[in-house]
């Protein structure tokens, strides 16, 4: 297990947003994937990237735990993103750990089955596992175990 005490996640946050470059804070969503264990690194991102006042929009995107089934997530995700293209010419999609990399697969095929390529599909990942099948553009740290935030409760998804 990899602890991420409240310094080393402030540290990792400042690192991971040092390397990601500015984004029109207009036409740009965050998508917060995972919002029970990403809002702190997705809403920090927004304001981050914001510009003369203006936050990017924020949305959080549910995900199955590892034992649930991903369709009923699909369906929802298919139905908040259906506007998208008239709204957003960027996508970032933002989690606190990639740990399989099952759910940014996707999360981003869908993302191109509605139009978009990838140069704007931006995936961020605090965390990635080294085992990830799914590689993200910008990541805090790899890790080889799974890691434990400081403000985590046990979460009997987990077991």
């Amino acid at each position: 297990m990899v602890y991420i005490n409240p310094e080393s996640e402030y540290a990792l946050i400042q690192d991971l947003f040092s390397k990601i470059p500015k984004v029109d804070s207009i036409r740009t969503v965050v998508l917060n994937v995972s919002p029970d264990y990403s809002s702190i690194v997705a809403m920090q991102l927004a304001h981050h990237l914001s510009v003369e006042g203006k936050m990017l929009d924020l949305i959080s995107v549910d995900v199955p735990y590892p034992k649930e089934d991903r369709l009923v997530y699909k369906e929802r995700f298919e139905q908040i993103s259906k506007d998208f293209k008239s709204k957003y010419d960027k996508i970032i999609l933002v989690e606190a750990a990639v740990l399989s990399g099952n759910n940014y697969t996707w999360l981003t095929q869908c993302l191109r089955d509605i139009g978009y390529d990838d140069e704007n599909i931006v995936t961020v990942s605090l965390l990635e596992m080294t085992t990830s099948i799914f590689k993200c553009d910008y990541v805090g740290e790899y890790v080889d175990s799974m890691p434990e935030f400081y403000w985590e409760r046990y979460n009997i998804h987990w077991d």
